[in-house]
């Protein structure tokens, strides 16, 4: 018997090798199978997709008398995911369930969408809109086809577009410190990333859809994805980026600036949009949408960006209907009073220009409302009760003349808005608040406006979306006043330093206040920034924590706030009210004096990369000094002592080397200003060199630029022993910044 053991065990192991070996074989044909079936599924959805963007393209082209605002309808969809004026899959779900078209109309436009998604086709630039912006070389301008194509090369420097997208906006900021381009460069271009940034990021996902949906609906994938807030496009990724995000971002920077040095105005453009399709069908159906869409809410970040562009295009723009305009207040409003008359002049490129820009802003401003709700007038809501009962308000209202059927939606929205406001302030109290929505705003300039005295919000429903966090603010401040006995807005009373504050209880409240007044006491008081009171910076202040808490959440509440981040700050926002820092810990002591303040929402966070970009470019330069440079008789003791090696380390590209571009590009500026200013018979080589007039040698400006930049990055450095706020932050990495030196 043991004779035959060896040949049991050699039979059984060789069994136990085949049978696994079969097995493995099995799963592996299995796993081909799955995949081979999966793309079979997917082919197949791609091109019922396809064939449902020809029908939505027949649709619209041979549309009979009696379905043409049908027909409008749909071709509306499709201009407004041409221009990007809403979120893609957003849009894809309205199409889906438009009670204004038939069963098979809302299939064919909602699938068609998604097929144009799929092929790239959605986010449209008009590149006229960056003409004008530089450089300048001998009288000629970069044509916008120029940046276009700049700014689309960015999108190839990273895998991460929303890297690329920031990349660009540090860039355009440090060739203005270079006097390279305009001053309205950095926003435009910021504008134009943005919505080439949304372009990719939606094809991506809706390749995604497709491929997740199984050969199934891919609405339905859209459905559950939106419900549950989880597509990256819709998310304000850019409000509170990721340091990866960062460090990739600045290096794109560095070589899109590169490419901004070296441009030079092309020898032509071209003076025609290309194959913008159909003229004759926007003449037909663009007053049809018009009229449909009046019939719709308003989406004020658009409202308001159309009325802020409307004085402009008044003088640029004659074949406009500029009354028509000035009422527009949705996308489909504005695509049919836009769209015809831009398509009739496409070779006019002043009116591309003028019309294009607007267009561009508004669909920008549109992406706060890109996780908001789909809702169309006969959607069931809870009640004025119900809502007043959820959010613990004392009472909501209607004026007379503000629509019946738009109704729900503001109650749904305010419900929504101040659901997600207490993810950020759960135990904020809201009992005796009255909410009064309104057709007209109370005061000619006011979006939305908090009554202290009947503490009352007055919320007009064309512009109120967006601000209703800045208004809850007020609330706030007013309700902190009224605990201590004080009359009036308790940011405004601490700045007028009265003395009742001082001690007691709300001591540590006003002593916040008071920091955070003095924080802002250097905000400039400029005409176009509005009188800058106290408690309207507050105001702004807490807007920004509660949306930048919200967006690290991923979360985006269009009517709660408007708020997208530092460069593009909304349609509620001055830029001026953010100048040094959107967050501060005197706001987060003086918030949680005032209500609780979520875990999440008080966890520390770095300055954020615009703060620390507009602190490096904004370092004081003693003039004196920066001429002796110029000049190269700058002596020794102006200059900075040698760093230690301790002091130095690899600064790599993070954010010291953000500070070291800065410095390097506000060196730059000053040298090609000062160059500009002499006379061409007297400028020395290192001017020559700077303008790249010939004859010219590389070595004479860049050795006065790196010792001007070494100059102003030790001007960064605070000269305290113990430096506080942004400069103690800072400080470290100039330091580093000039070990590059």
């Amino acid at each position: 018997m043991p004779s035959f053991l060896p040949f049991g065990r050699i039979t059984l192991s060789r069994t136990a090798r085949r049978g696994s070996l079969a097995m493995l074989l099995a799963f592996g044909i299995g796993i081909v199978a799955s995949f081979a079936l999966a793309r079979h599924r997917g082919a197949r959805t791609t091109a019922r997709l396809y064939s449902a963007a020809a029908r939505l393209d027949a649709l619209t082209d041979n549309a009979l008398a009696d379905d043409r605002r049908r027909a409008a309808i749909a071709w509306g969809y499709a201009e407004s995911l041409r221009l990007g004026l809403e979120s893609p899959f957003k849009l894809i779900e309205s199409a889906g369930r438009d009670p204004r078209l038939t069963t098979e109309e809302r299939r064919t436009v909602a699938w068609a969408l998604l097929a144009h998604v799929i092929r790239g086709e959605s986010h449209e630039l008009d590149p006229a809109v960056l003409d004008g912006l530089g450089p300048v070389d001998e009288g000629r301008v970069a044509s916008g086809e120029q940046h276009l194509r700049l700014i689309q090369g960015a999108f190839e420097l990273s895998d991460d577009t929303r890297a690329a997208e920031l990349g660009v906006r540090i860039a355009y900021s440090l060739a203005v410190a270079e006097r390279l381009v305009d001053g309205s460069a950095p926003v435009l271009a910021a504008e134009a990333a943005a919505l080439l940034a949304d372009r990719e990021i939606a094809r991506r996902e809706a390749v995604e859809v497709v491929r997740s949906s199984n050969g199934g609906d891919p609405l339905d994938e859209v459905r559950r994805r939106r419900a549950r807030r989880g597509f990256y496009l819709e998310r304000p990724v850019l409000l509170a980026p990721s340091a990866a995000i960062e460090h990739e971002a600045i290096s794109v920077a560095a070589t899109v600036l590169d490419s901004l040095r070296a441009m030079r105005p092309a020898s032509a453009v071209s003076d025609t949009i290309g194959e913008s399709d159909r003229p004759g069908i926007a003449v037909t159906l663009a007053p049809r949408l018009y009229a449909a869409g009046a019939q719709l809410p308003s989406a004020a970040p658009l409202a308001v960006t159309v009325q802020r562009y409307l004085p402009t295009l008044r003088g640029q723009t004659p074949g406009l209907d500029h009354d028509a305009l000035a009422r527009a207040r949705n996308a489909e409003m504005l695509i049919g009073v836009t769209q015809a008359p831009s398509r009739a002049s496409a070779g006019n490129r002043a009116l591309r220009q003028a019309v294009g820009r607007m267009l561009l802003a508004a669909a920008v401003s549109m992406r706060s409302l890109a996780q908001e709700t789909v809702w169309f007038p006969g959607d069931s809501v809870a009640s004025i009760a119900d809502v007043t009962t959820s959010t613990g308000v004392a009472d909501i209202s209607f004026d007379r003349d503000v629509p019946t059927e738009w109704r729900p939606y503001y109650l749904r929205s305010l419900a929504d808005a101040i659901r997600d406001l207490r993810r950020v302030l759960p135990t904020l109290s809201l009992a005796g608040l009255h909410v009064r929505f309104r057709l007209h705003s109370p005061a000619d300039s006011a979006l939305a406006m908090h009554d202290p005295r009947t503490r009352t919000l007055h919320l007009p429903v064309f512009t109120a979306g967006g601000t209703l966090s800045h208004e809850l603010a007020h609330d706030i401040d007013r309700q902190s006043a009224v605990g201590q006995g004080l009359a009036g807005y308790r940011s405004d009373i601490v700045a007028r330093a009265e003395p009742r504050l001082e001690g007691g209880p709300g001591g540590r409240v006003a002593a916040s206040l008071r920091a955070l007044t003095e924080e802002l006491s250097e905000i400039p008081h400029t005409p176009s920034a509005g009188g800058e009171r106290p408690a309207e910076i507050f105001a702004t202040r807490v807007d920004w924590f509660v949306a930048s808490a919200l967006a690290r959440r991923g979360i985006s509440s269009g009517f709660l706030s408007a708020v997208q981040d530092e460069l593009l700050t909304g349609h509620v926002v001055h830029p001026e009210r953010l100048r040094g820092g959107t967050r501060s810990r005197p706001l987060l002591d003086a918030l949680q004096g005032m209500t609780t303040v979520a875990p999440f929402a008080r966890e520390d966070a770095d300055p954020s990369l615009e703060t620390l970009l507009r602190w490096s470019l904004a370092g004081p330069v003693d003039r004196r000094v920066a001429a002796q440079i110029l000049r190269g008789d700058a002596q020794p003791w102006m200059l900075a002592s040698p760093l230690s090696a301790s002091a130095c380390g690899d600064i790599g590209s993070g954010r010291a080397s953000l500070v070291w571009l800065a410095a390097d590009s506000r060196a730059r500026g000053w040298l090609r200003l000062r160059a500009r200013w002499t006379a061409d018979s007297l400028r020395p080589p290192w001017a020559r060199a700077t303008l790249k007039q010939a004859p010219w040698s590389e070595t004479t400006s860049q050795r006065r630029v790196a010792a001007l930049r070494d100059y102003i990055l030790m001007q960064l450095v605070p000269s305290t022993e113990l430096p506080v706020g942004l400069g103690a932050y800072a400080a470290p990495l100039a330091l580093r910044a000039r070990c590059a030196g």
